[in-house]
């Protein structure tokens, strides 16, 4: 009998332990329905203040990583200026010398040809001039040459002997 008795206090006592878990369980959804809109909301609020804290801290670092790329940009900038500088001066002192060097070769420079080519065609125009000026008068002694030309050529063959 005692161990009925010992087995049926048990067996109450676990009930009653299940039912409490269960009133507890209850009592946590009931609480958590409650206060669940008031929790969200709260959640909502501090995922606004960190996302606005977020957003400060990201764009601080963006600005300051482009002031150091415009930095960084004016430093190119005054790097190829002074290269290029260089290789102007550099440029200059080439030709120079250069040029230098072919007038003691007695090569002739670029207005020396183009001096060249302006007196030719100046000549070749006096030419063409001359040539107007000379035609008619030419003409006539071009053909009282070529008479005596062939009236020589006639003697010889009709006297073979002189």
């Amino acid at each position: 009998m005692k161990a009925d008795l010992f087995e049926k206090q048990l067996a109450d006592n676990a009930r009653d332990r299940a039912r409490q878990i269960w009133l507890a369980g209850l009592g946590a959804f009931a609480k958590t329905q409650e206060e669940g809109g008031k929790f969200f909301e709260t959640l909502v609020q501090e995922g606004r203040a960190v996302d606005a804290r977020m957003k400060k801290i990201t764009g601080e670092k963006a600005e300051r990583a482009k002031d150091g790329i415009d930095v960084v940009r004016n430093k190119a900038d005054e790097i190829r200026d002074k290269a290029s500088g260089a290789w102007n001066k550099l440029e200059e002192v080439f030709q120079t010398r250069v040029a230098r060097a072919l007038c003691r070769l007695g090569v002739p420079t670029r207005d020396d040809i183009r001096q060249l080519f302006e007196q030719v065609d100046l000549l070749g125009r006096n030419v063409r001039k001359l040539a107007k000026a000379t035609g008619p008068e030419t003409k006539t002694k071009k053909k009282r040459a070529v008479k005596s030309a062939e009236a020589a050529t006639v003697g010889k063959i009709a006297d073979p002997i002189a």
